[in-house]
Order: structure tokens, then C-alpha cells, then sequence
């Protein structure tokens, strides 16, 4: 009969390999696209902010917070007025009733006009794919936030300024939002608008503002890839504690709004930049393209 045990071993073994190849050669790839890479780092005003209008004409302001983990009751003195309110993500720890709610009483509270959630890994309850729709609980608790406008690879219109949110971050683990590097991420990716004026997302791309406390860069390669060639005005997102800030390329400015330090706790305040209202703009689509009624099918 062999040794049953034996063969697992070994299939245990070749696992352990393959996923030792895929990690070095996705290595070898990031350090590729690093490769001149134009990475300037923008200074933050008073404001907290990268810009200031400098033009006649209506312009809005954009506040954007990101990674509160449950831990929103500090930072609420602390978010300045504005047009939009934008987070991109981990609102939550795990996610759940109790700590949903809360934070959509949170938001309640905030006096912008706009407000605009892209979900974190963190936040459970609202990956859509049929694995991670546990219970019917789930459902429940997605609809609890009713406050925001929730982006899931999809776009909206306010006042003629062109915004497309998406959370997948990276694979690193079978949990909410992953996605394996590659054909699958690149997918992804491959549905975010042209002409696009901000982009959300809750992970960095590749070399931008996502530098851990390793100094390893942990961004998205295949962000970065999609970032290239559609160039948006903006890049907003959070994901990485260690690297808060604002950089450049010359084309798109990156802005990491993570509130939250390596340790969870938060000291940093919410990041301020200005969009011009476009001329003869069309006004403003606000809904939710996201169709929670399909969670129940």
C-alpha cells in the first residue's frame, strides 16, 4: 500500500515549493517595474492638503480618511468640514452588525454633502463572491450602511468630476478581497474607467506611499500597471499604516490616508485636496451602482 503519510509529505512539500517560486518571481517583477519610477514626494500645507484653489470658477473639497478601524469616535473632532468625505476602507476590524452600524451613525453625524465608502479586508460582510456570503446575516449587516455611497468596481458622476472605487487588494491569504496577482487582479483592474478623474482603491499600487515597516514594497503591481495607462488625477487609498502621505509622478497624485499607525492606533489627521467643477459639467449622478439585492440571490 506505500506510505500514505509519505505522499502527503511530499505533496505538502511540493505546495510549499511552488508557493516559494510564485513569491520569487513576483519578486522579481516588482523590482522590474520599480525601475524608474517617478516617485516625488508632495509636501502637506496647513490644511493637510496638496492644492488649494487658485482659479475662479466652483471648485469641491475632497476629505479623505482611511483604515479606522472601529476607532472613528476618535478622529470626529478632527475631520474638517468639505464637499466629499471619502474612506477607503477598514472601517472595521472584522466587520459585523454592531461595529457597522456604528459607523454609519458616524457618518451621520459629518456634514459633507457626498460621502463615499470603498470596503477594506477587513470589512467582511461586503465581499459579494458566493464563498464569502456566509449567512444571511451578511446581507443584513451590508444594508445597516445607508449612509455612504459604496463603491465595488463601479464609478460615479458628482458634479461632472468622474470617480471609480474598487477594494481588492493582493492575494496573501484566502480571505475578504484578495485576489492572486496576475490574469485574475489584472481583470480587475482592466474595468477601471478612461478619462477618469479620482480613483479609489484600498490598496496602493506598486511603489507608491506602500512601503512596510520591512521596507518591502507591498503595493500592487498590477495596479500600478492599470494606474500607467489610464492616469487619473488622484489615486486615494489606504491598506499600508506605515506610509501616510502624498506623492506624484507628474500625472497622477497618490494620496495614502491611512488614520491608523503599524499598532492600530490612531494619530494621523484626514488628507484635504480641491477639484474644479467642470464647466457645463452634467451635474451629479449619486447612488450606489453596487446591487446588494443580488446577495440574495
Amino acid at each position: 500500500m506505500g506510505n500514505r503519510w509519505s505522499r502527503k509529505a511530499d505533496h505538502v512539500e511540493l505546495n510549499f515549493e511552488k508557493l516559494l517560486t510564485e513569491q520569487r518571481l513576483e519578486k522579481e517583477r516588482k523590482e522590474t517595474k520599480m525601475k524608474g519610477l517617478i516617485t516625488n514626494e508632495l509636501q502637506l500645507n496647513a490644511e493637510n492638503a496638496v492644492n488649494r484653489p487658485d482659479e475662479t470658477g466652483k471648485w469641491l473639497k475632497f476629505v479623505v480618511i482611511s483604515d479606522t478601524h472601529c476607532q472613528m469616535d476618535q478622529l470626529m473632532e478632527k475631520i474638517p468640514d468639505g464637499d466629499v468625505l471619502v474612506h477607503c476602507g477598514d472601517f472595521t476590524n472584522s466587520g459585523g452588525e454592531e461595529a457597522v452600524r456604528e459607523f454609519n451613525e458616524q457618518l451621520e453625524k459629518l456634514p459633507h454633502r457626498y460621502k463615499i465608502v470603498v470596503p477594506g479586508n477587513h470589512d467582511t460582510d461586503f465581499d459579494t463572491r458566493e464563498k464569502y456570503r456566509s449567512s444571511a446575516s451578511s446581507t443584513q449587516t451590508v444594508r445597516l450602511l445607508t449612509e455612504p455611497t459604496i463603491l465595488l468596481d463601479s464609478s460615479i458622476n458628482i458634479e461632472g468630476i468622474k470617480i471609480y472605487g474598487s477594494p481588492w487588494v493582493p492575494l496573501c491569504g484566502d480571505a475578504t478581497f484578495y485576489v492572486p496577482a496576475g490574469e485574475e487582479m489584472q481583470e480587475k483592474w482592466a474595468k477601471i474607467p478612461e478619462d477618469l478623474d479620482i480613483l479609489i482603491t484600498h490598496g496602493p499600487p506598486l511603489g507608491y506611499l506602500d512601503r512596510s515597516e520591512r521596507g518591502e514594497h507591498c503595493g500592487d503591481a498590477d495596479l500600478l500597471d492599470a494606474v500607467q495607462l489610464k492616469n487619473p488625477k488622484y489615486h486615494l487609498f489606504g491598506h499600508i499604516h506605515e506610509r501616510y502621505g502624498a506623492m506624484t509622478n507628474g500625472k497622477t497624485t497618490f494620496r495614502n490616508a491611512a488614520q491608523c499607525t503599524l499598532w492600530g492606533k490612531i494619530c494621523r489627521l484626514p488628507i484635504v485636496f480641491y477639484m474644479k467643477v467642470p464647466d457645463g459639467n452634467d451635474g451629479s449622478t449619486w447612488k450606489s451602482y453596487t446591487k446588494f439585492e443580488e446577495i440574495d440571490k
